[in-house]
């Protein structure tokens, strides 16, 4: 038989762990939510352009990596996640596809990708500052 003092602490402790929320990461079930922010979809691109990207979870975002047509270009461990992308290193006048995948500390992937226009030479935009 429980005292009533037994009792009443179960009920605060039960009542504290409805209330707080799970703290630990392997009850995580929900992605990253991930946004690149620069260069913008459809974007005609040239020389070095900087890729920003947004990743947030609740539990925390472990790594960021971002890859052109499917070939790693970087990871990254803190925010804020920004890289360059040498346009000179794939073929010229075409299309190409930035990925960018976040994992958190659960290893739950979320993901964003856009393509983009790589048009180097005498026509082409200027290059983003570094």
């Amino acid at each position: 038989m429980f005292s009533i003092r037994s009792l009443r602490l179960l009920a605060a402790g039960l009542a504290l762990a409805a209330c707080s929320g799970s703290t630990d990461p392997g009850s995580d079930g929900s992605a990253p939510q991930v946004r690149i922010d620069a260069p913008a979809a459809n974007a005609i691109v040239a020389g070095q352009v900087a890729i920003d990207v947004t990743a947030v979870d609740d539990f925390g975002v472990d790594k960021v990596r971002v890859l052109i047509d499917g070939v790693l270009l970087t990871e990254m461990f803190t925010a804020p996640f920004h890289t360059i992308f040498n346009t000179q290193s794939v073929t010229n006048n075409s299309v190409h596809v930035i990925r960018v995948e976040a994992l958190d500390v659960a290893k739950n992937l979320g993901s964003a990708q856009i393509s983009v226009t790589v048009q180097n030479g005498v026509n082409a935009p200027s290059a983003v500052p570094q």
